[in-house]
């Protein structure tokens, strides 16, 4: 299992607003997408594949971030 971050592909709904990283697993499926709160400095993280819309997660925390997203890796990506 690996993630990674692609930033040469062109985004065809650019937004100027706010910055976004969306994980995806090897197979293409979207496992999460965060954001940082514009005021609070908190990673917000939607995690699609089990249903979680947007979990706060402390800015003295990142790594918490990453445990989000391996948690709801589906079983077959792994």
């Amino acid at each position: 299992m690996e993630l990674r971050l692609y930033g040469d592909r062109p985004n065809p709904f650019p937004r100027s607003d706010r910055i976004e990283l969306v994980a995806h697993s090897h197979n293409g499926w979207e496992i999460a997408t965060v954001t940082l709160g514009e005021r609070s400095g908190y990673f917000l993280v939607s995690l699609p594949t089990v249903g979680v819309g947007c979990q706060q997660v402390s800015p003295d925390a990142p790594g918490a971030v990453v445990d989000l997203i391996l948690a709801a890796m589906p079983k077959d990506a792994t």
